[in-house]
């Protein structure tokens, strides 16, 4: 799981390919969960509310930001 608070992100250690992940908003505004490069995934998440996305099948590590709000940034690692 994902989670979202204060404008930044909360990320587990990893995840397995192909694997669902959810992301969990608690803020007041909307945020998005969207790789940095090609088209990986991208989830948008309404306040207070959750979104779940498919971890890329490819073990790596992807970089992913908020397209609302660029100070917010993580990294998902699929192993």
């Amino acid at each position: 799981m994902i989670t979202i608070k204060d404008f930044a992100y909360g990320v587990p250690a990893s995840v397995r390919p192909g694997s669902v992940v959810r992301v969990t908003n608690s803020d007041q505004v909307a945020h998005t969960v969207t790789a940095d490069q090609g088209s990986a995934f991208d989830a948008a998440v309404d306040p207070g509310g959750s979104a779940t996305f498919k971890a890329p099948n490819k073990p790596g590590r992807y970089k992913f930001h908020c397209t609302y709000h660029s100070n917010m940034h993580g990294t998902l690692v699929v192993r």
